[in-house]
């Protein structure tokens, strides 16, 4: 299998896209076998193959529902208990007591983000395959390749495709148009504007029926024609080319006109192949007339019915005391509806894909949730901990029972030197409140050293008391040195 590869994706996503594009490509070739033509039948089917791929997250992302289910509430009594304090000692106790819940169910606080963020860059690649199939499918490259090679065999080809491309508001990314010199058969140098074959390929694949229809009218005795329309002015100044408009190479426009009678049966082999739903374009934005509005409002009812089967399995969907919960019960009438109109505005091959991730996911759902039913709390808890116990073996970590008593015991420590400090300020008050060890001048309640008086409430009376006690302590004991010494 020999795969071609246009402006497919990089960074991060182009292994994920890759990957999926392998499996796109073969989908194609398979049902080819059948004689079955339809890109948006690779589509459904490519959605149910990576929604398979993808079922160890999907099922690991439904136990740590079940468990939390299970450990919000308690999670929510601690929340509730401590609520209000902010001291260290309350949030350290906090703090211990609920990561011994975690310890008890064997998750984190993060185990049930995983999944997502896991499962975020894999959307956004198959995303990008979908927006460019020509990059991963070679039929399809073939198709639009046999244009291309035509198209670029015409004098001008490049600013009359860019000018084309301008006009017709058509969005192509990492399109970077270049400036060739050549020779022409008068002996004079021009500049010719350069497209390369997968640049042009990319452009052609966001035709949909009506750009077809506009690029395939060559009539020159037609002021709607396009060809009539070529501005190179803006094309240099659009692409910043740094070139005049004299030096540029003229565009063999009866290269164009007799172009189309060729490509007439490549045109309408790729219109067939992205056709869809009684001669839809599945690159045609749906809009909300019949029959393409079926696609929104598909969108729409299946995800829907995915976020209520989703949440059926969820205790905790229906807590009125949890906020999050109604927060997420309120998104499950929200998204369903943003769906529908960014459906009716996008192509229609993405609002398909929606659909049917919408279809396979809600059937995954049910079945899982059927086998979680099965599963007991228990087990599942016995297992999580086991693992949990065995990575922290691995990273020579103490055991999480261990950690929550230490824990405990700091908590201990800190409340047992705030009660002595509590009580040490409480013994300075009564011995400032009583004149104890204050000086002969000096009012009750304050203390004198020197010439200079403290307020009992003050830092500087609470120091002059440690310093008086500790001379009083040395003092005594001295006087028991000199004692023991004269028997």
């Amino acid at each position: 299998m020999n795969l071609m590869f246009l402006t497919s994706v990089g960074g991060i996503l182009k292994p994920f896209a890759w990957i999926f594009g392998i499996v796109m490509n073969a989908i194609y070739e398979f049902v080819s076998l059948m004689n079955i033509h339809s890109i948006a039948v690779c589509v459904i089917i490519f959605t149910f193959v990576t929604k398979m791929l993808m079922l160890p997250l999907t099922i690991k992302q439904q136990k740590s529902t079940k468990l939390s289910s299970q450990m919000n509430p308690e999670i929510m009594k601690i929340q509730e208990k401590y609520k209000g304090k902010k001291d260290e000692a309350s949030m350290r106790k906090q703090q211990a007591e609920m990561q011994a819940v975690y310890e008890k169910y064997g998750t984190t606080p993060m185990s049930g983000c995983l999944p997502l963020l896991i499962s975020f860059p894999i959307m956004l690649a198959l995303y990008r395959v979908i927006y460019a199939i020509p990059a991963y499918v070679n039929d399809i490259y073939a198709m639009y390749g046999t244009i291309a090679d035509q198209i670029m065999s015409i004098q001008g080809y490049g600013q009359a495709i860019l000018s084309f491309v301008q006009e017709n508001g058509i969005m192509v990314s990492k399109l970077k148009p270049v400036i060739d010199v050549v020779n022409g058969v008068d002996g004079i140098t021009y500049n010719m504007i350069a497209i390369t074959k997968d640049n042009l390929v990319d452009i052609m694949y966001q035709f949909n029926t009506d750009a077809w229809e506009t690029f395939k009218n060559v009539n020159l005795a037609d002021a709607a024609c396009w060809l009539n329309k070529i501005d190179i002015t803006k094309v240099i100044q659009n692409y910043s080319l740094g070139v005049s408009v004299e030096s540029i190479q003229a565009v063999d426009t009866a290269g164009f006109v007799a172009l189309i009678p060729n490509i007439q049966e490549s045109v309408t082999e790729i219109i067939s192949v992205n056709s869809f739903l009684g001669g839809l374009n599945i690159l045609n934005a749906p809009g909300w007339s019949f029959p393409g509005i079926i696609i929104p409002l598909l969108a729409a009812l299946t995800q829907f019915v995915q976020s209520k089967v989703a949440m059926a399995g969820n205790k905790q969907a229906n807590n009125v005391d949890n906020p999050a919960a109604q927060s997420m019960k309120m998104m499950n009438y929200v998204m369903p509806i943003m769906s529908m109109f960014f459906c009716a505005m996008l192509p229609i091959c993405v609002g398909l894909y929606w659909v049917a991730s919408a279809v396979f996911g809600t059937l995954q759902t049910v079945f899982i949730n059927r086998y979680m039913d099965k599963v007991d709390v228990d087990d599942l808890m016995a297992a999580n901990a086991a693992k949990a116990a065995k990575k922290r073996a691995k990273k020579g970590i103490t055991t999480g029972s261990q950690m929550a008593e230490v824990a405990k015991t700091s908590t201990k420590s800190i409340q047992t030197e705030d009660k002595k400090k509590f009580n040490n300020a409480y013994d300075y008050k009564n011995n400032a409140s009583s004149g104890k060890n204050s000086n002969k001048g000096a009012k009750a309640g304050e203390y004198k050293r020197s010439d200079v008086s403290y307020s009992a409430s003050s830092i500087s009376a609470n120091a002059n008391l440690l310093k008086t006690n500790y001379e009083k302590q040395n003092n005594q004991e001295n006087s028991a040195e000199k004692g023991s010494g004269n028997d």
